[in-house]
């Protein structure tokens, strides 16, 4: 769901407060005329709101018209987190200033919604589902992924678990980093539940299990999974090679880089790769290995 979209879900949800239907009839038709009155103030009234500025900020080229318009939003809507993210970014002095800074947003995104009567037991499961926990959920995504980045594994293996409790659909694909931690830590037993909950064969979930039973010199179960990824990425030898050769550098960057890659892809089996890095490069000559089994 995109953030204008988020915006629309916004608004309705505070039209439909307190109002009572008698039937899903009632309710589609006021849902349909609040959209087409919504389109229609869209048209009329030019004034930006905090959603308009926050666009504006996550576009910006500078970091100072980032921080300008993050803090636009912020003075229109207290409680937009995503714009406290941006700002906490573009202002921290060092990774441990923006670690603090986040675990602040994070309570005061606990406290919001509290507020609005959405619990962290009762609601757990559907968080991501709701619209209002989409921000909260963001930050502490982001929050992970700088537990990862500064090496604290065991807190991010806590953090990941939480998020999964909270959205189980995993919208924001947290199982991937909770499968490479697993095997990172060896924890063979999770590392399988977690893949069995969500019964996915991609490279984010198969290739950290090839890296676990390589660790644990179980050849045959190693082969496994490699056959497994290799009948689901047809790429997988494509893509190696390119990792391999130092000629593909800016290329692996500019995939390394990107959001996007088709599923079941060579382009997934190399961001799989570099988001697991920390799991893989420790490791000198499992990139051979797994070349090696997958070239016979």
């Amino acid at each position: 769901m995109s953030r204008e979209t988020e915006k629309v879900f916004r608004e309705m949800h505070k039209a439909i407060e307190g109002k009572e239907f008698e039937n899903e009839e009632q309710v589609n038709k006021f849902m349909d005329e609040f959209v087409q009155n919504f389109n229609k103030g869209l048209k009329e009234n030019k004034k930006a709101d905090s959603y308009d500025y926050l666009k504006m900020a996550e576009d910006a080229v500078t970091v100072e018209e980032t921080i300008k318009y993050a803090k636009k939003a912020l003075k229109l809507d207290p409680y937009c987190l995503d714009a406290e993210y941006l700002i906490a970014q573009s202002e921290a002095e060092s990774i441990d200033a923006l670690i603090i800074k986040l675990e602040k947003i994070i309570r005061k995104g606990e406290e919001q919604l509290a507020t609005r009567g959405i619990s962290m037991e009762e609601d757990a499961g559907s968080f991501y589902g709701l619209w209002e926990t989409r921000p909260y959920m963001r930050i502490r995504k982001g929050y992970l992924e700088l537990l990862l980045e500064m090496g604290r594994f065991r807190m991010a293996v806590g953090e990941a678990e939480e998020l999964l409790r909270l959205s189980e659909n995993d919208n924001l694909g947290v199982r991937f980093s909770l499968m490479a931690l697993y095997c990172y830590f060896e924890d063979e037993k999770n590392a399988l539940n977690l893949l069995g909950r969500y019964e996915e064969e991609s490279s984010f979930m198969l290739l950290p299990l090839i890296a676990l039973y390589y660790k644990m010199g179980n050849v045959k179960k190693m082969r496994k999974y490699i056959k497994k990824l290799q009948n689901r990425n047809p790429d997988l030898q494509s893509a190696m090679e390119m990792m391999m050769d130092a000629d593909q550098e800016e290329t692996l960057l500019d995939i390394a880089n990107s959001e996007m890659y088709r599923p079941f892809s060579g382009e997934e089996f190399i961001l799989a790769f570099t988001e697991g890095s920390y799991l893989y490069m420790p490791m000198r000559y499992f990139l051979a290995k797994l070349y090696e089994e997958i070239a016979l």
